[in-house]
């Protein structure tokens, strides 16, 4: 059996697996698609049911039972009558998205049959009241988040039944008070978020059935102060207490002496102009201390609590923000910092002559090291963006226009160097301008088509990359190992213009599951078809690396035996013919090394990112984000391997790019290659 054939048998066990798996993925969103309500889109494991911006005066009716997630938002169902679910065959989900609907009703039994739902959210409504009894059947919920709607009141009992409830989100409603048992039978409630509300005073039970409550969330009560009449805040669990941007101007250790778990406490703009150092001694474990904005009187009192938070090793610093003095006028406007530069002698305080040099000692927390990432993102990716499109565009466009414009360039492997840059410059343009676009954006505006064909596009350019460098190490093994008489009928153009046509043909398939994964929900994205995208991404690392990687090199090896056995020219060859012949050996091999530098990485991250089942840390994203890059400098550098890999390349370039008009054009014996 020829080498050929023997090439060809394996390709053709090694696709059957490929197809088979290609076959299986753009089955499961065919079938997804054809049971998905008319208006809506469904993602291919039918988990998720999006109906969300379809101008809905209803419920849609679901023919599918395995949805879980239901997203419902952006409509306009104005009320929730009896049974509204159960009437629509809705029961098994357990997400459920009625955000932005312009519901004002709500009845009793609206949820009855949703047993198994643990998230609820209902935020930007028109919610005045919740009625007793309206959740008593959801004993799996772990969060309910009534955000921003116009609640004035909570009866007691209207949590009835949300035994298994993590977190409650009341944020931006208007409650100007609280039951002492509103709270009652929420045993497991860990997150309690109450702030931009209208509430003023707190009884101080009010949080007492909270026996799990771990992060309260107060801030922007605008008139809320904190008991000080000798009563104490029974907070006993809670570990993190946000009462920013409220009105508190006095805070005595007797409100939070039952606080003694209380690890971070944010103070910060209200009205406080010094601390009682006696709070640190009721909360023992306390890390965080947050005052920026208060109005501090940076006297004898607060060097006390300085020096407290010093030799405890308790923050006061969050990121950039810095709590500063207001008085005495000395340090008015400075870091509050100055303290450790004070002493106090009888009551009055003095500060040494180094005051003027404190500068804030930041902490570098993982929210710091995030918050810096996402201004990496904003500020520095786009100047690489640029860079890298400017730069891979420059170089690709001077290829085209060398193999163009030049019919001495109309050579077999320079027509698979000029799809090359085809598809690098389709790659350049998805993975850097939209992509940065869609990234930066806060709503994809081009609908769910565009989206689409944005990640098929993106996808496809990057297969066919791989695969032309694929068949390009084919085309030379081929010219190394088969005689002069017969390598014309292996190289005519038509057989080279079928495997191009072949190439696009099977890289667009192949790029075919990854646009069925995306969707518009505010951005166009993967995140709702995740199940699906976990199975896509292995598919991608397959056939976009694995196979064109494994093809490339088995060529490279059969080549290398060929050479070592035979070390004559070719029978019939000319030297200027084995020159040219060199040279383009020497093109595909830069293409090969670029191709696994960039593709390798990036396949690989993304596969272990997309199914890793933990988080991971924040040094993961950069080396994901650079992968992203190399994939990137790979349409880049193709043409920089050309220039290095070939003299008649170089001749070019410098004649279109340096615009070297007046030396003589390269000559035929010059370009020539075969």
């Amino acid at each position: 059996m020829s080498s050929r054939s023997r090439i060809i048998s394996v390709s053709s066990i090694l696709l059957i697996p490929v197809l088979i798996f290609w076959m299986w993925l753009v089955t499961l969103a065919i079938h997804s698609s054809w049971l998905c309500p008319h208006g809506c889109w469904c993602d291919p494991e039918q988990a998720v049911l999006d109906c969300s911006h379809a101008a809905l005066k209803q419920l849609p009716h679901v023919y599918c039972s395995r949805i879980h997630r239901l997203n419902i938002g952006h409509n306009n169902l104005n009320e929730l009558g009896k049974e509204a679910f159960v009437s629509r065959n809705i029961f098994q989900i357990e997400y459920l998205n009625l955000n932005y609907c312009n519901i004002s009703y709500i009845d009793t039994d609206a949820f009855k049959g949703l047993s198994s739902l643990r998230r609820l959210t209902l935020q930007h409504n028109l919610l005045r009241e919740l009625k007793v009894g309206t959740f008593k059947d959801m004993t799996h919920m772990k969060g309910l988040q009534l955000e921003n709607n116009k609640i004035e009141n909570l009866e007691i009992g209207i949590f009835e039944g949300l035994v298994s409830l993590e977190l409650l989100d009341l944020e931006r409603n208007l409650l100007n008070s609280l039951k002492s048992d509103v709270f009652i039978g929420l045993n497991n409630l860990s997150i309690l978020w109450l702030s931009h509300n209208s509430l003023s005073t707190l009884h101080p039970d009010v949080f007492a059935h909270l026996t799990k409550l771990n992060y309260l969330y107060l801030d922007g009560n605008e008139e809320l102060q904190i008991p000080s009449n000798g009563s104490s805040l029974n907070i006993q669990t809670v570990e993190e207490l946000y009462i920013s941007d409220c009105n508190i101007n006095l805070l005595m250790p007797k409100s939070l002496e039952n606080a003694t778990r209380l690890k971070i406490l944010d103070l910060r703009n209200n009205h406080l102009k010094t601390i009682d150092e006696n709070i640190f001694r009721v909360m023992p474990s306390l890390t965080d201390l947050l005052l920026y904005g208060n109005p501090l009187e940076c006297d004898c009192g607060l060097l006390n609590v300085w020096r407290w938070c010093q030799n405890h090793n308790i923050k006061v610093v969050k990121d950039t923000e810095v709590s500063r003095c207001e008085s005495p006028e000395q340090v008015s406007g400075m870091w509050w910092g100055v303290l450790g530069k004070a002493q106090c002698r009888n009551g009055s305080i003095t500060f040494e002559e180094s005051y003027k040099a404190v500068i804030p000692t930041f902490v570098n927390t993982d929210d710091f090291y995030y918050t810096r990432y996402e201004n990496f993102l904003t500020y520095v990716q786009p100047v690489i963006y640029i860079l890298l499109f400017i730069f891979g565009a420059i170089g690709n466009v001077a290829v085209l226009i060398v193999i163009i414009c030049n019919s001495e360039m109309y050579t077999v492997p320079n027509f698979y160097v000029l799809n090359l840059a085809v598809s690098d410059l389709i790659l350049l343009t998805m993975n850097t301008i939209l992509s940065y676009i869609n990234a930066e954006s806060e709503s994809w505006q081009l609908g769910e088509v565009c989206c689409k064909m944005f990640g098929f596009f993106r996808h496809s350019s990057i297969g066919v990359s791989a695969y032309l460098i694929s068949v390009m190490s084919i085309q030379r093994y081929q010219v190394i190992s088969r005689p002069l008489q017969n390598r014309r009928q292996s190289m005519t153009r038509i057989v080279t213009i079928a495997t191009i046509l072949g190439v696009w043909t099977i890289c667009s398939l192949f790029a075919i599951p990854y646009a069925l994964a995306m969707h518009v929900d505010d951005t166009c994205s993967v995140y709702n078809s995740w199940k699906y995208f976990q199975k896509v991404v292995v598919f991608e690392l397959v056939v976009f690396c694995i196979l064109p990687l494994g093809v490339t090199a088995c060529m490279y090896c059969l080549a290398a035996r060929h050479l070592m056995r035979s070390t004559k020219i070719v029978s019939g060859e000319t030297h200027n013919q084995g020159n040219s012949r060199r040279s383009t050996t020497r093109i595909v091999l830069g293409f090969t090394v670029v191709f696994v530098i960039s593709f390798l990485p990036y396949h690989i991250l993304s596969t272990y990112t997309v199914r890793s089942k933990s988080d991971y840390p924040i040094e993961m994203y950069y080396i994901f984000t650079v992968s992203m890059y190399l994939l990137i400098f790979n349409s880049c550098f193709n043409p920089v391997a050309l220039c290095f890999s070939s003299k008649c390349y170089r001749m070019y370039f410098k004649h279109y790019l340096l615009k070297c008009c007046r030396r003589k054009s390269p000559t035929t014996a010059d370009i020539t290659m075969k």
